[in-house]
C-alpha cells in the first residue's frame, strides 16, 4: 500500500472520530444543571482522545511505512 494513503486513511478517521466525540460531548442549549451539562454520551470524551491520539500517529504512519519508490 502507498505510504500516503495509510497517512490520509489515519488522518482522516481520527478527523472523523475527533469531531463525534466533541459533538457527541457538546450539550445542546443553555446548560441549568449538571444533569443537561453532561455528555451525551458517557464515553465521548474518550472518543475524542481517541481520534486526537489517532491524528498523531498518522506522522508515524507516514514516517514508518516504507515508500513505494525506495523498496529496491
Amino acid at each position: 500500500m502507498n505510504r500516503t494513503f495509510l497517512f490520509l486513511a489515519t488522518l482522516l478517521t481520527g478527523l472523523v472520530l475527533a469531531v463525534a466525540g466533541f459533538a457527541l460531548a457538546a450539550p445542546i442549549g443553555p446548560t441549568l444543571g449538571p444533569e443537561t451539562s453532561n455528555p451525551r454520551m458517557p464515553f465521548a470524551p474518550g472518543l475524542f482522545v481517541i481520534g486526537i491520539t489517532m491524528m498523531f500517529f498518522s506522522a508515524v504512519v507516514y514516517e514508518l511505512v516504507p515508500d513505494r519508490k525506495n523498496r529496491r
